[in-house]
């Protein structure tokens, strides 16, 4: 490794790169340190997710302005990005379902946070139409979102890549970031390779995207930082559609109107436990397949590493979805489950320079929207960077 490196990049998840990808395009010596095997090979956020390309009616401009803005265009860039290198990607469209009248203020609040987030085309839908939609959704009335969608997350991950590497981007690993340290020089990021050697790497720009760990890496450098991370893992089971007629969706997100909840880090917003279609290889071709995810439910967890511990019982699940009556915890079976990296009382990313090395830039709390929104970081932190 060269003396000093133009920029370390600390996370090879689906916003790291990006971030490689976008960065090599300025600049000729962008490394990324990884802690697992690959970059599609860990019990991270970017291979733990529902796949859903958010649409960005979630999230309001008050208190959750960067989710809002970067939401709406990663969707975009995504779906050009998908069409270009044959990603399976679709535009299924979402439902986000009142179940009674008493829902409906909050229905009506989010169809105005579509308009004020400027996603194109979401209209409200009575009863009937969502009927129409997906016979088996039963609903008050709903709004129809039609630029929602889904990814198959793993290989957009590898795709983005692939490009990078193709660029010049260096992806280094099985190593861990263990700390960052502020010199006369610049940043400098000590770190471990899977052999156990450590070594310390002087950079131009270090951008600390390390997930549910990126908070304890800011802390090394700022053990001021007041922002604390909330350790909260969702959980997800499954089910096929065509066990029984009942069951049977056409291939739309169905989401609840969206609620905050206590998870014994504070309140947490959430866009509940939603059905989320997958993909399947037929003959060549991805289609819809026959599974549907479930979820997520929040589970507070005691460390960042615990993907496994119990979860929910299936029944939990079931008393999420009003909307669609006819599941029953025997068709559910588990899927998987993530810790994402929330922040405690934060609700919005926080992409920020250290306050005490401006050439370190910290993404803290990049949970989703960060599938949809990783392009649209990439982008507004390259506009971060000094030019090379």
């Amino acid at each position: 490794m060269s003396d000093c490196i133009d920029v370390a990049i600390v996370g090879g998840g689906v916003v790291g790169c990006w971030l490689a990808l976008e960065l090599s395009t300025r600049w000729e010596n962008v490394f990324v340190f990884e802690k697992n095997p690959g970059v599609t090979q860990g019990d991270n956020q970017s291979s733990r997710n529902s796949g859903v390309l958010h649409a960005g009616i979630n999230y309001d401009r008050k208190t959750r302005p960067l989710k809002a803005r970067l939401c709406v265009e990663g969707n975009r860039i995504w779906y050009e990005f998908c069409t270009r290198y044959g990603i399976p990607c679709k535009k299924t469209g979402k439902l986000m379902v009142a179940a009674s009248e008493e829902q409906m203020p909050l229905l009506e609040e989010y169809f105005r946070r579509a308009q004020a987030n400027h996603v194109p085309e979401v209209r409200m839908v009575s009863s009937r139409e969502i009927r129409e939609l997906e016979p088996n959704v039963r609903g008050h009335a709903g709004l129809l979102v039609p630029t929602s969608g889904i990814i198959e997350p793993t290989r957009a991950t590898y795709q983005v890549h692939a490009l990078a590497s193709n660029l010049g981007a260096q992806f280094v690993t099985q190593t861990r970031a263990l700390s960052i340290s502020a010199t006369a020089r610049g940043p400098e990021l000590r770190i471990r390779y899977r052999d156990g050697i450590e070594e310390t790497v002087s950079c131009r720009w270090v951008i600390n995207s390390g997930g549910v760990r990126a908070v304890d890496l800011a802390r090394t450098l700022d053990p001021s930082l007041r922002v604390r991370p909330a350790l909260i893992r969702g959980d997800s089971t499954k089910f096929y559609r065509t066990r029984r007629p009942e069951l049977f969706v056409k291939g739309m997100n169905v989401y609840p109107t969206p609620i905050v909840v206590d998870t014994g880090s504070g309140p947490q917003h959430t866009v509940g436990v939603h059905l989320t279609p997958t993909f399947d290889l037929r003959n060549g071709e991805w289609v819809i397949g026959d599974t549907i995810t479930v979820g997520p439910k929040l589970v507070p967890v005691s460390h960042p590493e615990d993907h496994s511990s119990p979860g929910p019982p299936a029944e939990v699940f079931v008393a999420d979805l009003p909307f669609f009556p006819d599941l029953t915890a025997g068709d559910l079976e588990p899927h998987q489950g993530g810790v994402q990296a929330r922040l405690v009382d934060y609700p919005d990313f926080l992409i920020t320079p250290d306050r005490t090395c401006p050439h370190v830039i910290h993404l803290l709390g990049i949970d989703s929207p960060g599938l949809t929104s990783a392009p649209a970081i990439a982008r507004m932190v390259s506009r971060m960077l000094a030019a090379p």
